[in-house]
């Protein structure tokens, strides 16, 4: 039989688990998405894939990461 003190540890630890999963896939997710952007701005603003959706000028590490949390969700989907 389960204790009650040993079921919120457990579900404690699924919650630091997941959040330490999801934080190493974001990290990936933007360093891949940096280097994609330190390429693109060799292209003309109107050719980049990612450069569209921005509003405003902005770094390849900050286009890299709104990148990444927009494609992440996705992830979660299968």
């Amino acid at each position: 039989m389960h204790k009650a003190g040993e079921v919120e540890v457990g579900a404690q630890q699924v919650r630091r688990t997941d959040r330490r999963s999801y934080q190493i896939l974001l990290a990936m997710a933007v360093s891949c998405f940096f280097v994609v952007s330190v390429f693109t701005r060799l292209l003309p603003r109107a050719l980049r894939p990612f450069a569209a959706s921005a509003r405003k000028r902005e770094s390849c590490f900050e286009e890299a990461r709104r990148v990444a949390l927009a494609v992440i969700p996705y992830a979660f989907e299968w």
